[in-house]
């Protein structure tokens, strides 16, 4: 298994996303990325504290791997939420976090808010997780299309994240995957611009990972974002697991 990650400030004055990747020899590779919510430092703060619950929460994969990351999200969610109550200039902080526990042939995977995971398998690529966003909403009961979901106006609104008291429930989705897949977790600075089929030819053209993250942030730059540019690639290389 092979991985690379980037984060970027962009236009933003300072960077509210993390990227975390962790390789320990006893367990499976693990990989993230938090986008911080709040503006000013409350962003950067919320985010910090998800990824920091997640490496710590998931040091000992006793349970089964879903659990884990559950219980992680739930353990970030209370801290965020926490370190707002004692600090009001935090109040209304949150973040979004997606995280996937890599296994030789599966991968699981927990999310909240709308940062996301693609996986990039036979030559198409598919979004495996689902935003939880207004646009979202709206386009699963059908009052929009996709298409339209790109310019409503009110897309970045979030319906779930972490530092959320109500509806805090994420998403978990077990994936199976074959050797030379790749898997990218993104910051919504990467997908609200990048799409999916300039995803696919990149990561097609690019076999070095390093260069491919490269490729997309700054594709994702060229082409307007507005926001933070984070991702992590991962990449199935067959053999035994991590």
């Amino acid at each position: 298994m092979r991985y690379s990650s980037v984060s970027l400030k962009g236009r933003r004055p300072n960077n509210e996303d993390v990227v975390f990747t962790r390789f320990d020899p006893r367990y499976p590779l693990l990989a993230a990325v938090s986008d911080g919510m709040g503006g000013h430092a409350a962003g950067e703060v919320a985010s910090r504290i998800s990824i920091d619950a997640l490496d710590t929460w998931t040091r000992e994969l006793t349970d089964a791997p879903q659990n884990v990351l559950v219980d992680a999200f739930f353990n970030a969610n209370a801290q965020v939420l926490s370190a707002a109550e004692a600090d009001k200039k935090l109040m209304g902080m949150g973040a979004t976090l997606v995280a996937a526990i890599f296994y030789h042939d599966h991968f699981i995977t927990a999310n909240i808010g709308d940062s996301r995971l693609y996986l990039i398998s036979g030559g198409e690529i598919r979004q495996v997780t689902f935003d939880h966003s207004y646009v979202q909403e709206l386009v699963r009961r059908g009052f929009l299309t996709a298409e339209e979901a790109k310019t409503h106006p009110r897309r970045n609104v979030i319906t779930r994240g972490i530092g959320s008291e109500t509806s805090f429930e994420p998403d978990v989705f077990y994936t199976r995957w074959n050797p030379k897949d790749t898997v990218i977790l993104c910051s919504d600075g990467l997908c609200d611009v990048v799409t999916e089929e300039e995803m696919l030819s990149l990561a097609q053209e690019k076999d070095d990972l390093d260069q491919l993250c490269q490729a997309l942030s700054d594709l994702a730059y060229e082409k307007g974002s507005s926001d933070n540019i984070s991702l992590v690639i991962v990449r199935n290389e067959g053999g035994v697991e991590l």
